[in-house]
């Protein structure tokens, strides 16, 4: 990167800054931003890729454009990164992705210029047209941009906000399109963007026949005038009728997504016909840096500099697993809402594609697509991050535990969100899967027991869910609660003897393990009588406190610690099914740590587990 005395990027602190340098600049500017791209996202972990493709165009947006009077929305928020360099927030991109530091995804309390947040995906047009439609409720003379990839895309309610768009609302949609989410998109929507691009061919000859007749002296332009009366039908015959149009919305593209210029021009003739359009980009995920554009599914997300790399986790455990379980039946087969490789099943796609399904960035589909397969006899199985499933809430009451189908979740990313933040937490799932009749919910803290439980609910009859966390195994967990290896025996594993109960016992289920055992040994070493169960079954929670019962006694100091939301968590739930089957002698002395009415989103830099009031020294504080 060029010094900063001499760099474009260096004297932008606002849009207002870019737009006063010269269009000739922008070259150079979008080498500079690539340059310190790659410089702070290695180091800090981030969406790399996404970000590399789309710098061209957050450029041309800002000088086109005037944030935050015209509202700029990005979906999904990972891409926001040039957009947040040119928005004033460069010189803290170090923090960027830390907790209580720059957000990785868009986020309306760090910016004025962040018009909507978004870490899911397929919101922005909905938000958009919300956007366009108060404005034009309130008279206020301004635009809505909303940026969408190909991927984002694939999700239904892009779909359902699609088909309520006002023509005359002066509302620009730009589809971003670089055949990509985080794995490969699929789908007939996929297949069909790529034969709208298959037709650039035609754009271009029909530049080329606008240019050769306005030469023409006399009679050219109204030849041309003439002939632009019937390029729709002749365009509608080459893209076999454009789905964008028939909605209402005018066609722009496609255009090169990574030629600034031409970027810019179609921004601004966008902004100009003061109505719906949709302008259809095409970019490199990756551009201008040679590791990324070869492998833009492996740069989608880095993990910066000094972060935990391991070879295996929970969902390589998980993955393994399934494909060895699929070896073995023909009626288990997998499904993902574009999150494959994330979610370690894309082995399983190679060794068994007909039992492969990726639906793309849509999961309530993906839910009642697994209903509709576990009625007609198969056992699908939908590998998940805890916080997509939130998505799909109503179509696991209504469609798969109405009906007691044998749809089994495996949840991944469950617990806290060390570097995604807010938007990814995956701390609700336990309070909302648990009040939903017939699921039963497991947690399984070893690579062991993961394997057992699995070939456990897979055998079942109805729906399951089985949650895991983003991390290895802690090996002290296997040692200390399955000494002997009989990983079938999950459930309730305390680490002491029902004849020997200590005065304080610590419930805890999930990855949060770690840390409990790092409190529960500091304690031990202070004098105190402390003991450990971890829970692997949590629903059904009279079976579990039934198990429970023989490890505690009337006088025991209970403490339930949960990285989850209290409210209606598995720690109030527990307790209270404690209290009817153990009734007089239930302890008296109890205490919930689990994470209160937030989103655990700190503003400042710190420990989110001390945030949350979950942290070692939390728990250290309510031992006796």
């Amino acid at each position: 990167m060029s010094n900063k005395k001499n760099s474009y990027l260096y004297s932008i602190n606002g849009p207002e800054d870019l737009r006063a340098l010269p269009a000739s600049a922008m070259p150079d500017l979008a080498e500079e931003i690539r340059a310190f791209l790659i410089d702070h996202v290695e180091k800090t972990g981030g969406h790399l890729a996404s970000n590399l493709g789309v710098v061209e165009l957050s450029i041309a947006l800002h000088r086109v454009f005037h944030a935050p009077e015209d509202h700029i929305i990005w979906d999904v928020g990972h891409q926001s990164y040039v957009h947040k360099i040119l928005t004033g927030r460069r010189d803290r991109f170090d923090s960027l992705r830390q907790v209580g530091g720059l957000s990785g995804f868009t986020n309306r309390r760090e910016s004025i210029y962040d018009a909507f947040g978004a870490g899911h995906s397929s919101t922005s047009v909905s938000a958009a047209l919300g956007f366009a439609q108060a404005d034009a409720i309130q008279k206020k003379d301004a635009y809505t941009v909303a940026i969408i990839g190909d991927g984002a895309f694939t999700g239904g309610m892009v779909h359902e906000a699609l088909y309520n768009v006002s023509p005359d609302l002066p509302l620009i949609l730009i589809l971003n399109e670089n055949e990509m989410s985080i794995s490969r998109n699929t789908g007939a929507f996929a297949r069909y963007i790529a034969d709208i691009r298959a037709s650039a061919s035609y754009l271009a000859t029909k530049r080329r026949t606008a240019r050769l007749l306005h030469k023409i002296p006399l009679i050219g332009k109204p030849i041309y005038h003439m002939l632009r009366g019937i390029t729709r039908h002749v365009k509608r015959s080459i893209y076999h009728s454009n789905y964008f149009e028939s909605l209402g919305l005018l066609y722009l593209g496609p255009v090169n997504g990574n030629d600034y210029s031409r970027v810019e021009r179609v921004l601004r003739q966008a902004k100009s016909r003061h109505g719906a359009v949709l302008v259809h980009i095409k970019t490199q995920k990756g551009k201008g840096y040679a590791p990324a554009e070869a492998d833009p599914s492996g740069y989608h997300s880095t993990r910066g500099e000094g972060s935990e790399s391991s070879t295996d986790s929970f969902h390589s455990v998980f993955g393994e697993e399934l494909l060895s379980c699929a070896r073995e039946n023909p009626r288990i087969a997998a499904i993902t809402a574009a999150m494959g490789l994330g979610c370690g099943i894309e082995n399983f796609r190679t060794a068994f594609p007909e039992r492969y399904f990726d639906v793309g960035i849509a999961e309530e589909h993906a839910t009642t697509f697994a209903a509709g397969m576990a009625a007609d006899g198969m056992i699908p199985c939908f590998a998940v991050y805890s916080t997509f499933l939130q998505r799909a809430y109503d179509n696991i009451l209504h469609d798969v535990a109405l009906q007691n189908l044998p749809v089994k979740f495996f949840i991944d990313r469950a617990g806290l969100a060390l570097h995604d933040g807010a938007t990814h937490h995956g701390i609700f799932d336990v309070a909302y899967l648990s009040g939903i009749p017939h699921i039963r919910l497991y947690a399984p803290a070893t690579y062991g027991s993961l394997r057992a439980i699995m070939h456990h609910v897979l055998a079942l009859p109805g729906p399951c869910a089985i949650r895991y966390p983003n991390a290895a195994e802690d090996p002290r967990v296997p040692a200390r609660f399955y000494p002997e290896g009989r990983y079938d025996e999950f459930g309730v594993r305390p680490d002491y003897p029902s004849d020997t109960i200590p005065d304080n016992v610590i419930l805890t289920y999930g990855g949060i393990i770690s840390r409990v055992l790092d409190a529960a040994d500091e304690a031990r070493t202070q004098g105190k009588s402390v003991g450990v169960i971890l829970l692997e079954e949590l629903k059904p929670y009279d079976l579990l406190a039934k198990r429970i019962k023989p490890f505690l006694r009337s006088h025991t100091h209970v403490l339930f610690v949960e990285e989850g939301i209290e409210n209606g968590g598995a720690a109030a739930l527990t307790l209270l099914s404690l209290h009817r089957c153990m009734g007089a002698d239930f302890p008296a002395d109890y205490h919930i740590l689990a994470i209160s009415d937030h989103f655990a989103a700190p503003s400042a830099p710190t420990d989110l587990y001390r945030f949350c009031k979950i942290g070692r020294e939390d728990i250290l504080a309510n031992l006796i």
